[in-house]
């Protein structure tokens, strides 16, 4: 009679910690912990943990310890892993649609971004990642992405050329850089810092945040504040997740999701001046770009994005264009 108590107590404290277990999001991220996404995540998990009165739970995975972006798509897919956050340059692939907010100068500002993010097209798009077995719960963000480099200092479209630049995998950025002259290199984020520390490539293009992170000014000369693609993310969570949450959990991760956005475009806001006064401390010299010369930079990537608006229905690209016109000067 002992020994069967005891092995039926065995057995609830095995199936206890089962079920803890299927309530813990393991979260996958490619940055470091205390860069902005880092603060994003764990502001998620708090939320998530609020709202849910701790029935479920976060546990953070950074600097791409589950694997990089790609990696981590693959594993939300086959519930690997129950979330994670990639940029909709990496998701393009999956969702072609994404590519709309890669094109390159969309966006003036974060506030027509958010807002374009935030409208019916934005969630049409967000939608079709759902068939993959991912399913997407909000937009979360990096920053607009800038040029660095060890090179020379860029203030002109000539002063792109033939820069060595590391870039996402994903055809617009390839296409769009190399309109501006550069020579784009694709490659995995956690291989940048040692490629440009070897001189295997010379810069890269990155949002602020994520070169003070990084520690990209230890191998990192000149920064010049180009702002030529919006590091627009995805924050999603597996379907094997999603489908075994209580319909409250579920509402309680979306709603999450959508106020740590709005954490998230806070954060960035209230860190932008302090993240350049940090990087020139560091020794960057941080640039700008006339506004003469920065419309020759968008008029070298206009064939590119004729491109990217030919591949979709003609509708869906006036109804993403009419948001983006709709919201120019927020």
């Amino acid at each position: 009679m002992t020994n069967f108590k005891a092995a039926t107590a065995a057995s609830l404290i095995v199936l206890g910690a089962t079920a803890a277990q299927a309530d813990v999001i393991k979260f996958s991220y490619p940055v470091a912990k205390d860069s902005t996404m880092g603060q994003t995540v764990n502001k998620f998990a708090e939320l998530v943990e609020a709202k849910t009165g701790g029935a479920v739970t976060v546990k953070a995975f950074p600097s791409a310890q589950l694997g990089n972006e790609i990696q981590s798509i693959s594993a939300a897919q086959g519930g690997i892993v129950e979330a994670a956050v990639t940029t909709t340059a990496g998701l393009a692939a999956m969702v072609p649609e994404f590519d709309m907010f890669n094109a390159p100068f969309t966006f003036d500002s974060y506030a027509q971004l958010d807002a374009v993010t935030r409208s019916a097209v934005g969630n049409d798009i967000l939608a079709k990642l759902e068939p993959n077995n991912i399913v997407g719960l909000c937009y979360w963000d990096y920053g607009f992405r800038n040029i660095t480099n060890n090179k020379r200092p860029v203030k002109t479209l000539e002063d792109v050329s033939g820069l060595r630049v590391r870039t996402i995998q994903n055809a617009v950025y390839i296409d769009s850089l190399q309109a501006m002259g550069m020579n784009p290199t694709p490659l995995p984020f956690p291989e940048t810092f040692t490629a440009l520390e070897t001189g295997a490539i010379d810069g890269n293009e990155i949002a602020n945040d994520v070169t003070r992170a990084g520690s990209f000014f230890e191998v990192q000369k000149y920064l010049t504040e180009t702002r030529h693609f919006t590091t627009l993310s995805v924050m999603y969570v597996s379907k094997k997740l999603w489908d075994g949450l209580e319909p409250a959990e579920q509402t309680a991760v979306r709603e999450a999701c959508l106020e740590t956005s709005e954490f998230n475009r806070q954060i960035i806001n209230d860190g932008a001046q302090g993240t350049l006064d940090f990087l020139a401390e560091k020794g960057m010299q941080i640039d700008e770009i006339a506004p003469e010369e920065l419309a020759r930079f968008r008029t070298a990537v206009a064939p590119v994005v004729e491109k990217i608006n030919a591949r979709f229905d003609p509708a869906f690209v006036q109804a993403f264009q009419a948001e983006v016109e709709a919201n120019k000067g927020n």
